[in-house]
């Protein structure tokens, strides 16, 4: 995500600015996400607006606190808006995010918000905005509206937030605390192109604040900035990808020679990671050929093509499989994504407790099928970016269950915390999203 310090900028091809608009806007982003619309494709749509920093700041702030937010202007309206008139009630979410959680005055976020009642094609509402809002304007945080549901306590839907007590334990008040806060910005150095102390030379030289993670290759920047103000990024030197997801070329343990397959590539940051770190021959297969064509392109720019083959094919069949068995098979199955609500705090409306049983089909699905393309003694890693069991553990039980042939291995690298089966790391406030890792080896 980028800066939020919304500033205004214009040019060509962006839209200027006007009073109220990149309230309206982001009303616009938080309405299409209250009826199914992803975060991700609604921002990248506004990318021209003039203050697209302040518009992805504002949705994705208003997204991640939606409970709480929706509780506290439910209960400031007198009677419930007409369903047409729904976007008022994201308008008015926005307004309060303003008001709670970011430093804009509460009376420039107030008329500002009033006057992007006409930028969401309601100026009837102005009156009704004002009076909700100068009401919560005038709380401070510590009479700010408490919450009353367990949903506004955590900011997360019922179902999470009790399979995260149920499950973590502990650690779950930090987890669901964490989900709360904004992803840092990760990189990963390309190991061809250069080292990672090298890198951080660069980025200093650059006036970047960073520091190192705990994956050889892991960099965090203190702030976010545009791909294309890093460093080496065009000729390749450095992609941008959560630490999380950079542990998985430790896990697949990788030797020169390997025959890798990554199924479920895209958008090919592990594909391309395994050719940064080890002379190996890597298959990315994906359903998608658009997003296919991505990892293909991003190959160019890090200079990896020479031993990558991308396949459109789905990977619960072997249609695609010429036979030859491969040393190493990554399986980064589709998931509910609960380790990423930093980045997706959509997934907080978009996904529901019924929806990890097909979830959990389709990963039993892939392990099973793709169990058949491993050499005896063969590494299959299976990962995810869930933390819950029904994703992870369960699926690794019903595997071994169903598949003699497949024994548990421990998974390389001292990362994360062991689970029953493999590792999970947690997210964590400035660190790396949660990420599931198991290891089977063919006998």
């Amino acid at each position: 995500m980028r800066r939020r310090d919304g500033a205004r900028q214009t040019g060509p091809g962006r839209r200027r600015a006007t009073k109220g608009g990149a309230r309206a806007r982001a009303a616009r982003i938080v309405h299409a996400v209250a009826n199914g619309r992803s975060l991700d494709d609604r921002i990248h749509g506004a990318a021209d607006d003039a203050d697209h920093a302040l518009v992805s700041a504002l949705a994705f702030g208003t997204i991640r606190h939606w409970f709480s937010l929706s509780e506290v202007i439910t209960h400031s309206l007198e009677k419930p808006l007409r369903k047409k008139d729904a976007i008022v009630f994201c308008l008015l979410a926005v307004g309060a995010f303003q008001i709670r959680h970011l430093r804009i005055p509460a009376h420039a976020a107030v008329d500002e918000t009033v006057a992007a009642a006409t930028g969401i094609g309601r100026p009837w509402a102005k009156a009704l905005i004002n009076q909700i809002l100068r009401g919560l304007s005038d709380r401070n945080a510590t009479n700010w509206p408490p919450p009353i549901s367990t949903a506004a306590k955590y900011d997360h839907p019922d179902w999470i937030t009790e399979r995260v007590f149920a499950q973590r334990g502990e650690a779950a008040n930090a987890i669901l605390a964490a989900n709360l806060t904004r992803a840092p910005m990760t990189l990963r150095v390309n190991r061809r192109k250069g080292s990672r102390p090298d890198y951080l030379e660069l980025l200093r030289a650059a006036g970047m604040s960073c520091a190192e993670g705990e994956c050889d290759t892991a960099v965090y920047l203190d702030e976010p900035v545009a791909v294309a103000d890093l460093p080496g990024f065009v000729a390749g030197n450095v992609s941008v990808q959560d630490e999380g997801a950079q542990w998985a070329t430790t896990a697949l343990s990788l030797s020169p020679g390997d025959r890798v397959l990554d199924a479920c590539a895209a958008p090919g940051g592990k594909a391309l990671a395994c050719l940064e770190r080890a002379d190996v021959h890597v298959t990315a297969l994906d359903i998608d050929a658009t997003r296919g064509a991505r990892i293909s392109l991003d190959a160019v720019r890090l200079g990896l093509t020479s031993h990558l083959e991308v396949l459109t094919a789905d990977a619960t069949t072997l249609d695609w499989w010429d036979g030859r068995l491969f040393d190493k098979v990554l399986i980064d199955a589709p998931c509910s994504g609960t380790g990423t609500l930093r980045r997706h705090p959509d997934i907080k409306l978009l996904k529901h407790a019924a929806d990890l049983q097909p979830y959990r089909t389709i990963q039993s699905k892939l392990s099973h099928t793709l169990a058949a393309v491993l050499k005896p003694g063969g590494s299959l890693i299976y990962c995810t970016c869930s933390i819950l069991d029904e994703e992870n553990d369960a699926v690794i039980s019903d595997l071994l269950h169903a598949r003699p042939e497949l024994r548990l291995a421990d998974v390389p690298g001292d990362f994360g915390m062991p689970a029953r089966y493999g590792r999970l790391i947690l997210p964590t406030e400035g660190g790396s999203d949660g990420f599931y890792y198991a290891h089977l080896v063919r006998r």
